[in-house]
């Protein structure tokens, strides 16, 4: 005698982790990219203040990206998308890319 078939409705379907906080990273990530930007253009038309503003912005956001990144490696959830979104928050986070060109002017002086 054969065991009957479960039906649909009793399989359990595998459930997939959400990938918001990994793509909200990057989002955050961009928005860095894009306080940056908007801060060096401003510096250039000499706007001390906004550049001032755009800088806290950048960094704000580099430092959110990156907490929202090591949370979604940590627990899965959108894991490509976060360290896209943890490369972005470093690399452009205004302090430490003052802190990383001195180092290199440094190397070379």
């Amino acid at each position: 005698m054969s065991s009957p078939e479960p039906s649909a409705a009793l399989v359990a379907t595998p459930r997939s982790h959400p990938r918001w906080p990994g793509i909200l990273s990057l989002a955050f990530g961009l928005l860095t990219v894009a306080g940056l930007v908007t801060g060096l253009v401003l510096v250039v038309n000499d706007d001390y203040p906004a550049a001032t503003s755009a800088a806290w912005i950048a960094a704000g956001a580099g430092a959110f990206a990156a907490l929202l990144a090591l949370v979604a490696m940590i627990g899965g959830y959108g894991r490509s998308w976060a360290i896209s979104g943890l490369a972005l928050g470093i690399v452009a986070n205004p302090p430490v890319l003052t802190r990383a060109l001195d180092a290199i002017g440094g190397w070379w002086s």
